[in-house]
């Protein structure tokens, strides 16, 4: 199948979820990013011109989190600090929750806040493994199941489907979904990502990051994209041990493939694992 063909067979999956259209300023933000030299103090001025937006990033970059150890007073000090690209991340987040503000139920705050949780490790996974940028990794751990919060507009049972979903110990997750909702989160995610002006290995990650067996296939994704969908599954798993998540079963399905990935033994990858939850405190 070509790309094209590709493409449309993914967008007849969608079955009737929405994308909500890219907010112009981010469209403004993605076109100064893909700049030779993005001008840092153009990206400053565009985020300094919604008060509310300006006023999120930097309570964001200014949590302890980001341990920067002294206070950010402004946009363009949190741009030096944290980097253009997580600067980026953190304002597409927020872009996001607005764009569904009134929709979701309380649910939603655990949510956003497992996935600002994956994000972080995700970047610290990075680092040690050395295989993709931190920044790159953040942004991924933090919208690889953005497609969540648009199926539970359209369908009102997805909290049950992807309890099923997470309990199911031989189906693929994404199977589950596809059986009961004629469409799956990582499909949605895909698009919105895409419409969103995310990088493409991020939109590609976001496609495949249930389907483990990519990780076993050189080409069948990018290098990067296969990178991030491997640290995300160590992260998910590692999130789950620290208390902040629910089920084991995604684990068990792609613990091989993540270890085989970055030539890793069980062994070394629980002794990783085992570092990271100390890291985490």
């Amino acid at each position: 199948m070509n790309a094209v063909a590709e493409e449309v067979q993914l967008q007849s999956m969608l079955n009737g979820v929405d994308i909500p259209p890219c907010p112009a300023v981010l469209i403004e933000l993605d076109a100064e990013l893909k700049k030779d030299m993005p001008d840092q103090r153009e990206i400053a001025r565009l985020i300094s011109q919604d008060v509310a937006l300006a006023g999120h990033v930097m309570l964001i970059a200014n949590s302890p989190a980001f341990s920067t150890g002294h206070k950010l007073a402004s946009i363009t000090q949190a741009i030096n600090v944290l980097g253009m690209q997580r600067i980026f991340s953190l304002v597409v987040s927020q872009l996001l929750k607005l764009a569904l503000a009134g929709d979701q139920d309380a649910s939603m705050d655990r949510f956003w806040e497992t996935s600002a949780q994956t994000a972080h490790v995700s970047a610290e996974l990075a680092k040690r493994l050395r295989c993709v940028r931190p920044d790159v990794a953040y942004t991924f751990g933090l919208f690889h199941d953005c497609g969540i919060p648009l199926l539970m507009k359209r369908f009102p049972q997805t909290k049950e489907v992807l309890a099923a979903a997470n309990a199911a110990e031989e189906r693929g997750f994404t199977d589950v979904e596809d059986a009961m909702m004629g469409t799956n989160h990582a499909v949605v995610g895909y698009f919105l990502a895409k419409r969103w002006h995310l990088p493409g290995f991020i939109s590609e990650g976001v496609l495949y990051h249930h389907d483990y067996s990519v990780l076993a296939k050189p080409g069948s994704v990018s290098e990067t994209a296969g990178a991030l969908i491997a640290i995300c599954v160590l992260a998910e798993h590692i999130i789950r041990l620290h208390g902040s998540g629910n089920g084991e079963q995604e684990w068990a399905k792609a613990a091989q493939y993540a270890c085989n990935y970055f030539n890793l033994s069980l062994g070394a990858v629980d002794d990783l694992i085992e570092d990271i939850l100390d890291w985490l405190g």
